[in-house]
């Protein structure tokens, strides 16, 4: 018969009686009844979502179908719940409904219409004041940097931001950010623009000097003079750029010839083993140098740095703390499969650990978490880090890591901590993603394929034996091979200021002196 979803008929009225059920449910066990304003406001928005489908219900029904849900929606509400947004609809009639539904259609037309010329001037406009500015002299002292789509001061380029203002104060340094919001977060001494403004266009054409952990989008033609850097975001273990194009399902959404055009822009790629360089030079296939570093962002794993994860989230001293840190999934719709179930897990590992969960960034506002983890970390039986701006302190709070195929093992594997992979769905992850090493040929650790053998690793102490120990040291010796603590400077004097680097460690392949210096052989 195929999905209902995929279908035009009464059956979705059979919605009703599913949500009849998961309140029934709920009246049975007093002890969820914090879930019931959340439930009851998705119940609405779902009812109303399937109302608003055009190709979900029969015209003639979808009256029949308002009132019954506005019914369900009244007899269910809790007491004391505040109805706002687009559930309130359900609390008038269904001719207020229609006609508040064909004024929301009328306005988005002429919000699209008015929003598409409001585009294509502001777009010619900053490109005309990007060419203005083009034609002024380059910047020797300017610094842009980006991460993450501009979502601030982050990763790579947010260290060797910090090195720069150490080393040399008189660089100055701006920050691109999508948002005020996201300005707002920032120390109040970091210069900034907003993406996509006449500022932005007008810094962009002036530098001399871009640094970024993601492929730059909407900027001017590269200038002649400038250099950018590309410090990637971690070692590589899944197919990058070129090698999506024989896995379809991993490139969804993915411009390939488009990435590659932006990755021609790079004059530097930052690598923190000769596996990265390799990997980066096969996946994008374009005219950089590698630049055998470090990753920047690591510095402060490799060198120990402090952390007050601990202290700001009251967790004991004595206290084991195991970070669980899944990746997304793209055979999945949404990315997300849960592969453990982390209450059985937190309860396993016993009274003296503390679980901390973080999820992907892509997940954060996703079901998984509204539903599962969120609960969880209320009742206090894990600690949810997904929102902390600043991996590294997360890292340095962790006892182990348990992942799957997340890259944030290979930073990880700097502190020389446990590393346990788990590896449920192995065989699928590898045959749609593609990877670039075999993790249970070659792992950082113990590598387990059920929650009973996981658990079993932690309860019988092996997580954290000698074999655990040498696997690491194997991982760590090709993964981490030019992380020696000082990243962010080799960056900042070898790159920006093109000088020696006092007492470099000497890396294979690398001379030591200038910015030649770091060109991969």
């Amino acid at each position: 018969q195929g999905s209902i979803l995929s279908t035009t008929s009464r059956k979705h009225f059979d919605v009703h009686d599913q949500y009849e059920r998961v309140f029934a449910f709920l009246d049975g066990h007093p002890e969820l009844a914090s879930w019931r304003p959340y439930l009851h406001r998705k119940m609405g928005e779902h009812c109303l979502d399937i109302l608003a489908k055009p190709d979900r219900l029969p015209p003639a029904d979808k009256a029949e179908f308002f009132h019954r849900t506005a019914d369900l929606f009244r007899r269910l509400k809790p007491e004391g719940a505040r109805v706002d947004g687009e559930a309130a609809l359900l609390e008038g009639g269904w001719a207020g409904y229609r006609l508040r539904r064909q004024a929301a259609r009328a306005g988005r037309g002429a919000a699209r219409r008015a929003g598409a010329v409001r585009r294509v001037a502001a777009g010619r406009a900053r490109t005309g004041w990007a060419s203005l500015h083009a034609r002024r002299p380059l910047d020797p002292e300017l610094v842009v940097y980006s991460s993450s789509g501009h979502r601030g001061l982050l990763g790579d380029p947010a260290a060797i931001h910090r090195a720069a203002l150490r080393i040399a104060p008189r660089l100055r340094g701006v920050w691109v950010v999508r948002d005020a919001e996201t300005a707002a977060g920032l120390p109040a001494d970091v210069e900034h623009v907003i993406a996509g403004t006449r500022r932005c266009a007008e810094v962009m054409a002036r530098a001399a000097f871009l640094v970024n952990d993601v492929p730059w989008t909407g900027v001017p033609a590269k200038r002649p003079g400038s250099t950018h850097i590309h410090t990637h975001q971690g070692t590589p273990l899944k197919y990058l750029g070129a090698d999506l194009l024989d896995k379809p399902g991993a490139r969804l959404g993915v411009d390939v010839p488009q990435l590659l055009r932006r990755a021609d822009r790079w004059d530097h790629s930052l690598v923190a083993s000769r596996h990265a360089e390799l990997v980066y030079e096969r996946a994008y296939p374009c005219h950089f140098a590698s630049a055998r570093t470090g990753s920047p962002r690591n510095d402060v794993l490799v060198n120990g740095g402090p952390s007050d994860f601990r202290a700001r989230h009251g967790i004991p001293d004595d206290h084991t703390v195991v970070l669980y840190a899944p990746t997304l999934r793209d055979y999945r719709r949404g990315g997300h499969v849960d592969r453990l179930d982390v209450a059985r897990l937190a309860a396993g590992l016993g009274a003296d650990h503390t679980l901390v969960v973080r999820l992907h960034p892509a997940l954060a506002a996703g079901p998984a978490r509204g539903l599962g983890l969120a609960e969880l970390a209320r009742r206090g039986a894990v600690l949810d880090a997904t929102d902390e701006p600043d991996l590294a302190d997360v890292l340095l709070a962790a006892d182990a890591l348990i992942t799957d195929y997340s890259s944030v093992m290979f930073d990880y594997a700097n502190l020389d901590r446990p590393i346990v992979i788990h590896a449920d769905d192995w065989e699928t992850y590898r045959q749609t993603r593609g990877v670039y090493v075999d993790l249970t040929a070659e792992p950082p650790g113990h590598v387990t394929f059920s929650q009973r053998e996981l658990t079993g690793l932690f309860a019988s102490g092996r997580w954290r034996d000698e074999e655990s120990a040498r696997l690491r040291a194997r991982f760590r010796s090709r993964y981490c091979e030019f992380e020696d603590g000082r990243a962010a400077e080799r960056v900042v004097r070898t790159l920006l200021l093109d000088e020696p680097m006092p007492g470099a460690v000497r890396l294979p392949g690398q001379a030591t002196t200038g910015r030649s210096a770091l060109a991969s052989a």
